[in-house]
């Protein structure tokens, strides 16, 4: 199975296309591009098909035409590939919330290993670095504790949705089969509830409405749920009955209004307002407690989670005397897992409710050896380093576009043992790890967890050593 970044070479290629818009092709599927999609060439040139499956020929129209390649709409399988299977939901081909439910489970896991070591040796330049096969699940389905909708007005009726691949066109579809059943279901409930209470959408090209986005969040430990809605300042006295209404479910144990007048996509806001219930919900990791704010990042998918951090553990831990850094450390999920194995945890994270949410749970599990800390790392860490702080190991879980030079820099400057690499993108991943290798650090080896059945996405644990390191 070849694997493809169309951001890369080709986009280079500066030969005229030979296809046209509209055209209708027949091409041999040669591989996947990193997103999922079918890879064919004609006259040389690169064209891909979404949904088309290596080792298939195929009949596609093309729709666009791209410096370098071409994408182009799958509208016949004339060869079917062994690993093509029909996929589980109806609105697959029309939502954008999974990639790959068109092909076998093992499959996918297959591509997802091919996808990180691609980027590892291309751009990382780290082809000797063993790449592990992903670890699974035994039911790679309703495995997400959390889905954000989209809100639309359907003809004067409010419907809950997924954004279309590529659009900010809503598919109007709750019972997503990556959810669990529970999310499904109060979904539908919402929906209900918003059309009884007349809230309106927010309309995004006019910007008047109110109902931006609908928060669904599920503890995994209890069965309860907690349900945010985010909308625009404007006033609405209908929310806090409808409120009330989810309220008295017993399964509610939070109904909060997130106030966001942003002008771009961003899902929250700043403020929250309790309209019922608790102002957090709680859940339960690797045997420790957490209380979550409506706001907060909590691992999306709690059976994978519990692998991922035994493996940062594994790599981490070695005479549990460690003082460990742990950066983007969130609501502490990560630093007070590893605070029952080591001496000492800092945890530094940007957003203060999510450091306020840490400090509790540390208190709520009688942890007295983790602290929190609030800064954005490329600030934080450096001035750290400056004042001399040391730390034998650190811990770095960062968004998808990956660490901060200057924090990479600091992480250098602070010299730690061992450095272990959290991520949900290989292609951030391999550019920080190349950055680590030119400045002292040997990246071992790489394990790849599927945090994310059906999608393309995958997450990576990286072992890092300092040259120098002797510790076990």
């Amino acid at each position: 199975m070849t694997v493809h970044d169309k951001r890369g070479d080709f986009l280079r290629m500066k030969r005229a296309a030979p296809v046209q818009e509209g055209q209708v092709l027949e091409l041999e599927i040669t591989g996947f591009s990193h997103a999922g999609e079918g890879i064919g060439r004609y006259a040389g040139f690169t064209v891909f098909v979404p949904y088309a499956v290596p080792g298939e020929r195929v009949l596609c129209r093309v729709e666009q035409i791209r410096k370098g390649f071409a994408i182009a709409k799958l509208d016949k399988v004339l060869d079917r590939a062994e690993i093509r299977q029909e996929p589980a939901c109806p609105d697959f081909f029309k939502c954008g919330g999974s990639h790959l439910q068109h092909i076998s489970y093992s499959a996918q896991l297959a591509f997802k290993q091919k996808v990180v070591a691609d980027a590892v040796q291309r751009i990382g330049k780290l082809g000797d670095v063993p790449v592990h096969f992903p670890i699974g699940m035994e039911m790679p389905w309703r495995y997400r504790n959390k889905a954000a909708f989209q809100v639309a007005d359907d003809n004067g009726r409010i419907r809950l949705g997924f954004f279309a691949e590529e659009t900010h066109q809503v598919v109007a579809a709750y019972d997503c089969m990556l959810l669990h059943r529970q999310i499904s279901e109060f979904a539908a409930v919402v929906e209900m509830l918003l059309n009884k209470y007349k809230v309106p959408a927010y309309d995004w090209k006019t910007h008047r409405g109110i109902l931006r986005h609908v928060v669904i969040r599920r503890s995994w430990a209890h069965n309860k749920v907690m349900i945010v809605l985010v909308t625009t300042s404007e006033k609405c006295i209908n929310l806090h009955a409808m409120a009330r209404d989810l309220h008295r479910n017993p399964s509610v144990v939070s109904v909060v209004r997130n106030i966001n007048d942003g002008p771009g996509r961003n899902i929250f806001g700043n403020c929250n307002v309790v309209l019922a219930g608790r102002e957090t919900i709680e859940d339960k990791l690797c045997g420790l407690t957490f209380v979550i704010s409506p706001t907060s990042f909590f691992q999306v998918n709690p059976v994978q989670t519990e692998i991922l951090y035994q493996k940062v553990r594994q790599y981490a831990v070695g005479t549990g005397k460690e003082t460990v850094l742990d950066l983007y450390c969130g609501i502490g999920t990560i630093a007070l897992y590893l605070a029952q194995f080591t001496e000492k945890v800092i945890g530094l994270e940007v957003h203060e409710a999510a450091v306020a949410d840490a400090a509790a749970n540390a208190r709520i599990n009688g942890i007295g050896n983790a602290e929190f800390i609030v800064g954005r790392a490329e600030d934080r860490l450096p001035k750290l380093a400056a004042q001399g702080v040391k730390a034998d190991v650190v811990v770095v879980d960062p968004p998808r576009k990956g660490v901060d030079k200057r924090a990479l820099q600091a992480i250098c400057d602070i010299g730690p043992e061992r450095i272990v690499y959290v991520s949900c993108d290989p292609a951030s991943m391999a550019r920080d790890l190349h950055f680590l290798r030119h400045r002292g650090y040997g990246v071992r080896e790489i394990q790849t967890v599927d945090m994310f059945p059906q999608t393309h996405h995958v997450e990576c644990i990286v072992q890092i050593k300092r040259a120098e390191s002797r510790m076990g």
